[in-house]
């Protein structure tokens, strides 16, 4: 047990505290969110041993992301199965009997690390272990087919901006070679899309997005609305410091502050302080002279895929299960950085 369950243990129990006054979504909700967090942080650091090989951790962390998304791509493969892409409802069960409709946000969210394969992929090229690579691009084909028929353009956005960022992470530590065969077959591949795939709105495929376009530039560069809401967060801040009713005007859609709308501003200082103190532990750990490219890679692609998750959407609201995640995630990166004894700029490296 360290600071950061100390942080987590305070945020959940406020939290849990606070929504006990409009349990919404039934009151067993308490207990989950009083209990889930520091739980799976200290479960994240004990999945992790001494001398624990990187390509074993890098495999978890893959597994973790994959076991999370299973329900979610098994549900929307199926209702693919049943109507294709031209349905128009986002909203889906889950495929076990009873299931109520679950938003295509939330489903999405369930997407968000297999969303970052290709740019794992990216960081990992060379020939060893071919089986996972094919597994993983397989895994990644069934999602893009979920996330374009959920219409998710956040998930598309976060797979897009994660090649981009392993592409310009990546470019300067590999050969020249490697680069000019990397993006080579980059090119093919895009080459390959554009020449035989078509981007019009009245294309069966894009049915789920053609109404989410013709909204205009002016949705997609405010989010869909997501900066006014974040503007009059910070407004009440100020004005309601204790939190307010999502009757004002509805979600944050941001982490942080649908945290401050809850429970006021005591638990969004804990919460931006255990998130900063991630960031620092994220940092650190890619720093870490031993490691591989690959595995350097694969932290920093999903810590930025978490991150722009947490930016624009209401997480304990809507997707709890991610911050649990991104709490196992952390505790491993955590306890891997408490068992190396690699120097770094000529001092050793302590626990915080």
């Amino acid at each position: 047990m360290d600071l950061n369950f100390v942080l987590l243990l305070l945020l959940s129990f406020i939290y849990a505290l606070f929504y006990m006054f409009d349990p919404v979504g039934g009151i067993q909700y308490a207990i989950f969110y009083a209990v889930f967090p520091p739980v799976f942080y200290l479960l994240g650091k004990f999945l992790i041993t001494e001398n624990i090989p990187q390509y074993t951790i890098y495999l978890l962390l893959f597994l973790i992301g994959f076991v999370f998304s299973f329900s979610a791509l098994v549900s929307v493969i199926l209702n693919f199965l049943e109507g294709g892409f031209s349905q128009l409802d986002r909203s889906l069960p889950m495929f076990w009997p009873g299931s109520g409709l679950v938003s295509a946000t939330k489903m999405g969210g369930f997407f968000t690390l297999n969303m970052c394969i290709p740019a794992l992929l990216i960081g990992n090229q060379s020939k060893s272990k071919l089986i996972y690579k094919l597994i993983g691009i397989a895994i990644f084909i069934f999602s893009i087919v979920c996330v374009i028929r959920l219409g998710s353009r956040t998930q598309l956005g976060i797979m897009l901006i994660t090649c981009f960022v392993s592409l310009i992470y990546v470019a300067p530590k590999q050969s020249f070679k490697k680069n000019v065969l990397l993006f080579l077959l980059i090119s093919g591949i895009g080459f390959y899309i554009y020449s035989n795939v078509s981007f019009d709105l009245n294309e069966d495929w894009l049915s789920t997005f053609a109404g989410r376009m013709d909204k205009g530039a002016g949705d997609i560069a405010s989010g869909g609305g997501r900066t006014e809401r974040w503007i009059k967060s910070f407004e009440y801040m100020f004005e309601k410091p204790l939190g307010w009713s999502v009757n004002e005007f509805g979600f944050a859609h941001n982490l942080w502050l649908d945290v401050l709308r809850v429970t006021g501003i005591i638990p969004f200082i804990i919460l931006i302080i255990f998130s900063v103190r991630s960031f620092r532990t994220i940092k650190k750990t890619i720093s870490f002279k031993s490691n591989q490219l690959y595995f350097s890679v694969q932290i920093l692609i999903y810590s930025i895929a978490f991150f722009m998750l947490f930016m624009v959407e209401p997480i304990f609201d809507g997707m709890f299960e991610m911050f649990t995640i991104f709490c196992v995630f952390i505790g491993i990166l955590c306890k891997y950085r408490e068992v190396q004894h690699t120097p770094i700029f000529g001092t050793s490296i302590q626990q915080n």
